[in-house]
């Protein structure tokens, strides 16, 4: 082996572009050495590699638990360039150079999820990995380091830039991710020792991009995820950066639009839905999410759970939104929409939403709990006033709670026809939020044959009382008050159809 020549030890499980890596190294003369099934892929891919046994002299041994801790191998890594001593040492021993150490670890927090096989796990630790990254990462003046795939294409740029060689700007950076990585490694594998679920966000072990502000100019923020790359960027397909705010609302409305089947449109505003409908087509859906509440809907984020066409996209063109998501778009209609100024179109089909846990910094701490998951259901609906409605109110009322789910607390839904006719949110009073519904039901000229549900129990008679001096037909509700039977002999002396719902849907 050529102990003049530079080296880069490559060992990873995800394989994925990794001739990108091996073409840009052997273009600056750059030799390859590696282990297993890594110089496996790279031989096929073309490229000259050499195995660490032939480095070691030492074969990988107890099925491959041992491959790289080795003497020779971390003196090639630690040693300091700039210190005579080692130096010295260094040319006695014979030993080749190593500048570049690229490693991804075995995937131990994806396999705990899927599997509680002790002996499966236990092989999915990695010792070696961790090790060589922590080696290589300690002597960044010397050495560049490299864990994720995302990080490939600006090391690419990187050493390109700089005629096979990095920037120490960049090698510290790399660093830094290098131990942020690693001590999320071993936090997990801690938590699975201890028989603990590993549900706090390690953030420190997500990619990362820069966001323009938070939620207001003064605030800086980021958006972390967990995904190779930021499918937020992958499923645009026009538009500016997305801001905190329009991340938040796109959430929201995709969550809300997981409750859908039917052709709907959902509109959000500030993280509530301020108009939500159904319909035969997606056309007359989003005419009837408009309708619902048309002064709000102005500046909000629109989601479709159908294809935007022609047709549509020319209603949508007629009113200001910042965002539109859909299952696809029509090339008509993004043609149509492509000239429209600070619109964001996104293509909702290639976003993944957070299935398990939801978490709030509070204090020096994190509140974490699981997502509400729960499915709006005819079987949850029990009619506890003895006055039964027809199927076409039943299906309003299930319509109206899947939206009062999605609905800052305290919330109350009014629905005609699977169409939101006013949304009353975040009030303090629950009493105000049913006046706020009203009032906007009101201004729709809609205020009958609508059913209203809450998101929590009434802990009075008013709010019964007013809905049905306003015209309502039913009402669904969780039981939870004290003064549940007074509600309901109330109800019952009113003929008036009051159904109670298995779950609360607080939401804060």
């Amino acid at each position: 082996m050529n102990i003049e020549k530079k080296y880069a030890l490559i060992s990873v499980f995800d394989k994925t572009n990794l001739s990108y890596i091996c073409q840009t190294l052997v273009k600056f003369d750059i030799g390859l050495i590696s282990t297993g099934s890594t110089a496996e892929v790279i031989k096929k891919a073309g490229f000259k590699c050499k195995l660490v046994s032939d480095l070691t002299k030492f074969n990988e041994i107890l099925d491959g638990r041992v491959k790289t801790l080795h003497p020779k191998i971390h003196a090639s890594i630690l040693h300091d360039r700039k210190n005579k001593h080692h130096i010295n040492s260094f040319k006695k021993l014979n030993f080749p150079i190593i500048d570049f150490v690229i490693v991804n670890l075995y995937p131990f927090e994806k396999i705990i999820q899927i599997t509680n096989n002790v002996s499966k796990c236990i092989n999915m630790i990695d010792i070696g990995g961790p090790t060589l990254l922590r080696s290589a990462a300690k002597n960044y003046k010397s050495m560049t380091t490299i864990n994720s795939i995302n990080d490939y294409g600006i090391f690419i740029k990187n050493i390109s830039s700089n005629n096979g060689k990095t920037t120490l700007s960049f090698r510290r950076q790399m660093a830094q991710k290098i131990f942020q990585t690693t001590a999320a490694y071993d936090s997990s594998i801690a938590s699975w020792f201890a028989n603990k679920k590993q549900s706090v966000l390690k953030i420190s072990n997500l990619n990362s991009t820069p966001l323009r502000y938070g939620e207001n100019p003064n605030q800086k923020s980021k958006y972390y995820f967990k995904s190779k790359i930021n499918l937020i960027e992958k499923a645009k397909i026009k538009g500016n950066e997305l801001s905190y705010n329009n991340i938040l609302d796109l959430d929201a409305g995709l969550n809300c639009m997981t409750e859908f089947i039917e052709p709907t449109c959902v509109i959000i505003k500030h993280n509530n839905p301020c108009g939500i409908a159904s319909g035969p087509t997606i056309h007359k859906a989003v005419i009837k999410a408009i309708e619902a509440d048309p002064v709000s809907a102005f500046g909000g984020i629109v989601i479709l759970n159908r294809m935007l066409n022609k047709k549509t996209a020319e209603v949508l063109n007629n009113k200001f939104f910042q965002l539109i998501a859909a299952e696809k778009f029509n090339v008509n209609a993004v043609q149509m929409l492509r000239n429209k100024k600070n619109l964001i179109l996104i293509n909702k089909t290639k976003l993944l939403l957070n299935k398990k846990d939801e978490i709030k910094s509070v204090m020096d701490g994190y509140l974490v709990q699981e997502k509400n998951i729960i499915k709006i259901k005819k079987n949850n609906l029990k009619c506890v006033s003895n006055i039964k409605i027809n199927s076409k109110k039943i299906d309003d009322l299930l319509f109206a709670l899947k939206v009062c789910k999605h609905v800052k607390s305290n919330a109350i839904v009014l629905v005609n026809n699977k169409q939101t006719i006013g949304i009353g949110a975040g009030q303090m009073s629950r009493l105000d939020s049913t006046k706020l519904a009203l009032d906007k039901a009101g201004k729709m000229r809609r205020r009958t044959g609508y059913v209203a549900a809450s998101d929590a129990f009434f802990p009075f008679l008013d709010n019964l009382k007013l809905l049905i001096n306003k015209n309502c037909k039913a009402i669904a509700k969780p039981l939870g008050s004290i003064n549940d039977a007074k509600i309901i002999k109330f109800a019952e002396s009113k003929k008036f159809p009051l159904y109670s719902f298995k779950y609360r849907l607080f939401k804060h």
